[in-house]
């Protein structure tokens, strides 16, 4: 199959492009939807979040902890870095008796430039809570937590909260995760390469409830709090949120660094991965945008801010002078 091509136009040329490989594939393991290099190996990143959560729920540490909806969508999220995410993680640090020093993602600066210019402005400095995946982390510590684990190297490979997440792995993509080609994300956290059409299968799996009875009710549980706090997945200005505010409880969806989209519709029992072949960030974008178009989700396209459907190549001033649009032939 061919790849797509993101084309970025400048008046009547094209001034850039970008390729994208990627599936739709439903809970029985067909496919609906493929374009380019469907079996290509590739990283999910924090697409994989939702995935990565699950522990939260089934081990009881969320509950024991009273996390509310808004936190369980934070253990999910890609944030900004903003003041509620900030506040959200340092809350659920102070129930665990812990403090920022053992979140092990590290210190980088917000997602995005208008919160770096405003932590800047206010001459903050950075810290790990800036971190767009201090949510996941504060989460996996609370799992270590409840369930006695060590504090100190939960991000590494043989840590007992690792090993089960590679077990709901194998059981949700029928693979053997603990022989997957993997290196650390950068958080630090454990990343396996699996090829998209697999993704896409195991994302639809997951989404129609097709694993085991707690895994099941766990991904409802982490799905519907993500619709229900969008905000706390991304935040301001972010597609992620702006996907799962007009999704309305039906969309799962997620983006991971170097280019990656996975999602699914649990109503529909379809999953979905795709992957900009050279890491661009508008590139997956406009792609998963397009995928969502053609498979018929125009509803949910519909609900979109105008800036995430149309996207416009302007000059500084405002006017327009060019497009982004996905050509699928």
């Amino acid at each position: 199959m061919q790849p797509w091509t993101v084309e970025i136009t400048r008046g009547a040329l094209t001034e850039s492009s970008h390729l994208g490989h990627g599936a739709v594939v439903d809970a029985q393991g067909q496919p609906h939807l493929i374009f380019g290099d469907s079996t290509r190996n590739t990283f999910p990143r924090s697409a994989m979040k939702w995935i990565q959560g699950l522990e939260l729920v089934m081990s009881g540490a969320a509950d024991a902890f009273a996390m509310t909806d808004a936190e369980l969508a934070l253990a999910c999220a890609s944030h900004n870095g903003e003041p509620e995410h900030v506040s959200a993680v340092t809350a659920v640090l102070k129930r665990l008796g812990l403090d920022a020093d053992d979140l092990e993602c590290g210190i980088s600066l917000p997602f995005t430039d208008a919160v770096r210019l405003k932590l800047s402005y206010e001459r903050q400095t950075a810290t790990q809570l800036h971190h767009c995946c201090s949510g996941k982390h504060v989460g996996m510590l609370a799992v270590c937590q409840h369930l006695g684990f060590p504090i100190a190297g939960y991000t590494e490979y043989d840590h007992p909260l690792q090993v089960r997440i590679r077990n709901h792995i194998s059981d949700i993509f029928s693979v053997d995760a603990h022989s997957l080609p993997f290196e650390a994300d950068g958080c630090s956290v454990p990343t396996y390469a699996m090829p998209l059409d697999l993704m896409a299968h195991g994302f639809a799996r997951l989404a129609a409830e097709h694993c085991t009875g707690p895994m099941n009710q766990a991904a409802k549980r982490l799905r519907l709090a993500q619709a229900s706090a969008p905000f706390m997945v991304a935040g301001t200005d972010r597609l992620d949120t702006a996907l799962l505010e007009a999704g309305q409880g039906r969309l799962q969806v997620k983006m991971g660094a170097e280019g990656v989209y996975c999602g699914a519709l649990a109503d529909r029992e379809l999953g979905f991965a795709l992957k900009c072949e050279d890491g661009s960030l508008r590139g997956q974008e406009a792609l998963v945008i397009a995928l969502l178009d053609a498979i018929g989700e125009h509803e949910i396209l519909a609900r979109l801010p105008d800036k995430f459907r149309n996207l416009r190549i302007t000059t500084a001033r405002g006017a327009v002078v060019g497009e982004i649009s996905v050509r699928r032939d």
